[in-house]
């Protein structure tokens, strides 16, 4: 049981950070872009670039995770 846990934490921590590092990648493009001469046009890129920074630190706890519950 324990195991299955742990294939599935890890299945899904890996899905969620390959697909929050490409939305992170686009954003960081549409950022570079714009050249950002205001705050206002380059909020909603940094805004998903926080966002997705969080998603991805959550896919690696869940792989930590995986890792430990595979261990036991």
């Amino acid at each position: 049981m324990v195991k299955a846990l742990a294939s599935c934490l890890f299945l899904v921590g890996l899905v969620t950070g390959l697909a929050a590092g490409f939305v992170f990648f686009a954003a960081l493009s549409d950022w570079r872009s714009r050249g950002c001469p205001g705050a206002a046009q380059c909020s909603d890129a940094v805004s998903v670039m926080v966002l997705t920074a969080c998603a991805i630190l959550a896919a690696m706890i869940m792989i930590f995770a995986a890792i430990v519950f595979a261990r036991r």
